[in-house]
């Protein structure tokens, strides 16, 4: 973009949002330092001791971790911890453990949608709006509690018959028994120090805490990731290397974000954003109507091309359309998250935290083809798209 004259090089590096960089490198270091201690391995552990190898139970805890652990973490971060244990239990069972992959592929992306770091395109919308952790949580809780409900209804009860309990069979009671002590052996062989876990879980809630009390203490979420990161690499440097934490961060990932925020920059100084965005808001005077428009289009577009790169062009398009509509029309950008991060849901290659999951059960021995996941997720993800335009009139009163 540079060398074509699209943009200067002063312009360029402008165009990056650093608090949106600065986020995520912050939340990839504090996610995996933490996970080195063990904690959330042996947190889903001890989740697959108490389901008893029921698999209502397992179905149900394990799809409800998924939402927490997306919401706070990441979900990415969430499917890569969550899913080897399932597909293990499951499978020394002897049970299919496609459908409980698959339900997990979709609470990840549900979860994810409810908060500022759970999902990319909300950091994204985050960095370039100034919208908090709570924003987000109070305008998205609604729709996301409704469709987890919906969620675990459908599976519930259209995959019933697979989810028959074995409390009456003994042979597979006792062979439970044995499957989880194999499972704890497998996902916990390192030795776990109380220090450490004690002090990544006080930093975790210091640090999820600090993104609830922004409103109060008006922290940037990026400082907030970043000072977390920083605090435990100091606190537990006994157990863990800084230098290591900083190999193990995506940064494939971050300059992706980073190229991207420059293509657009210069897609933005064309022209060609602020003329579609005047063509858009000049189509109708109806707020409910670009809500839909924005809803829908986020949300069939993000289900065949990655949603990251669409909110990032989309994002001055809407700052266009605000410009024409005079009062509060934050509304716009929860049209936008809920659209880019549940129209994920509808097929294989929608969100990377489906990508990465399907590669883990392949690599387990469970095949989950397109056609079969497109089956099951499109209808449901549509169905999440008519909740959300439901409550998107109801907020529009």
């Amino acid at each position: 973009m540079i060398l074509i004259g699209s943009i200067t090089p002063h312009a360029a590096i402008e165009a990056i949002e650093f608090e949106t960089i600065f986020l995520l490198l912050g939340m990839m270091m504090l996610v995996n330092m933490a996970s080195k201690s063990g904690i959330l391995d042996w947190l889903n552990v001890q989740i697959a001791q108490k389901t008893g190898g029921n698999p209502v139970k397992i179905f149900v805890l394990f799809s409800l971790i998924t939402a927490v652990f997306s919401a706070f973490l990441d979900n990415v971060t969430t499917v890569i911890l969550v899913v080897p244990i399932t597909i293990a239990l499951l499978q020394g069972m002897g049970r299919d453990p496609r459908i409980f992959v698959l339900a997990e592929v979709l609470f990840s992306n549900v979860g994810g949608t409810l908060t500022l770091i759970g999902d990319p395109p909300n950091i994204i919308i985050g960095g370039a709006t100034g919208l908090s952790f709570m924003d987000f949580v109070r305008n998205l809780w609604i729709p996301v509690s409704i469709i987890s409900v919906l969620l675990m209804t459908y599976f519930l009860l259209a995959y019933r018959s697979s989810l028959q309990s074995i409390s009456r069979n003994l042979v597979d009671l006792h062979m439970v028994n044995i499957l989880i002590e194999k499972i704890k052996y497998r996902f916990l062989n390192q030795v776990l120090h109380k220090r450490f876990i004690v002090s990544v879980l006080l930093i975790l809630g210091i640090t999820i805490l600090s993104f609830l009390l922004h409103e109060v203490t008006h922290m940037p979420a990026f400082v907030t990731a970043m000072g977390g990161a920083i605090l435990l690499s100091l606190v537990c440097s006994r157990f863990i290397d800084i230098h290591h934490a900083y190999r193990e961060v995506e940064w494939t990932t971050l300059f992706f974000f980073m190229g991207l925020f420059i293509m657009v920059g210069a897609v933005e100084h064309t022209g060609v954003l602020h003329a579609l965005s005047e063509w858009v808001a000049g189509s109708t005077t109806n707020i409910l109507y670009l809500c839909l428009m924005i809803l829908w289009i986020s949300g069939i577009v993000s289900m065949f091309l990655d949603n990251i790169p669409f909110v990032a062009v989309m994002i001055p398009v809407i700052f266009g359309i605000q410009a024409e509509f005079p009062g509060d029309t934050t509304i716009f950008w929860w049209a936008l998250s809920m659209g880019a991060c549940l129209g994920g849901n509808g097929t294989i290659i929608g969100a990377s935290a489906n990508v990465i999951s399907l590669n883990i059960a392949r690599q387990h021995g469970v095949h989950i083809t397109f056609m079969q996941y497109f089956r099951t997720a499109f209808p449901l993800t549509i169905c999440m798209l008519l909740i959300c335009s439901g409550y998107l009139y109801w907020l529009l009163g």
